[in-house]
């Protein structure tokens, strides 16, 4: 028997803050928690969920946050036993940076997962926030890309959604719960972490310095915004039964055609190196 909560991990990050604040605007009654990991700034975060508290105030829904860690069996007991539905965004992200510090990666993805999942009595539906970056290498040919193609990820941190991914599916067979995997592609809007590139660009254009690109620009990625991203993460956790979900726009975006657009939108000479 579940109960009228909703639990929303991560809920002072990028994503997890926009989730959080979409629910209680459907009225529903969420319960955060954040432990504002040092990969990026705590007043970021702070701000991310003074903005959550503000659209709580003025919404039908209520928000209260948990500062903990999932890793941490003692916070997690501040958070309801029985939550009609988990949307579990915390996490290190960052490709790069998992490959200097993999061990960090292992312990707040996985360990983290696996303790959130042996918490709860019973769960209504849980909502696994996994990342494109699954599946490694994309070559043009295979695109659209489908749920079903292989996942071969190149760094520990999509390792560890991948490993993520498979926990949640084993956990689901033990526990007997419903599960909506979704696939972020690159995801950008505001609150966006300073390490996306769209932060970067941005912040150097703003200071007048040239946009670095590396290579000839002609790099592309699935940009989808994190207003697209909400919504599908909020679909997904309504679908019945078990499922994974690719949430993108369909769309490939070169950093050539994304530095013209910054050029276009904040009528800017941009120079580039």
């Amino acid at each position: 028997m579940t109960d009228s909560e909703i639990v929303v991990t991560g809920a002072a990050g990028f994503i997890g803050s926009h989730i959080a604040e979409e629910l209680v605007k459907k009225g529903e009654t969420v319960v955060g928690i954040d432990n504002f990991h040092s990969y990026y700034s705590e007043e970021i975060k702070r701000s991310n969920l003074e903005q959550v508290k503000k659209t709580a105030e003025e919404s039908p829904g209520k928000f209260r946050l948990v500062e903990g860690s999932i890793v941490s069996k003692q916070d997690l007991k501040e958070l309801p036993k029985n939550p009609k539905k988990v949307f579990h965004n915390a996490a290190v992200a960052g490709v790069r940076n998992s490959i200097e510090n993999p061990s960090e990666y292992a312990k707040q993805n996985l360990l983290g997962l696996s303790r959130l999942l042996e918490y709860f009595s019973s769960i209504g539906k849980f909502v696994f926030a996994s990342s494109s970056s699954v599946y490694g290498m994309v070559y043009e040919e295979e695109l659209p890309v489908k749920e079903n193609r292989g996942l071969e990820p190149i760094a520990p941190y999509p390792q560890s959604k991948k490993h993520g991914e498979e926990t949640v599916r084993l956990y689901s067979n033990l526990y007997d719960f419903d599960y909506s995997i979704v696939r972020y592609f690159t995801v950008y809007g505001p609150r966006q972490r300073p390490d996306e590139a769209f932060t970067k660009f941005i912040q150097m254009i703003l200071n007048d310095e040239p946009v670095t690109i590396y290579g000839d620009g002609e790099q592309s990625r699935d940009f989808t915004h994190v207003k697209d991203i909400v919504q599908g993460a909020v679909k997904a956790s309504n679908a019945e039964g078990s499922d994974t979900y690719n949430i993108g726009s369909q769309r490939r975006i070169t950093v050539n055609e994304m530095v013209e657009t910054l050029d276009e939108v904040m009528d800017e000479e941009v120079e580039t190196t």
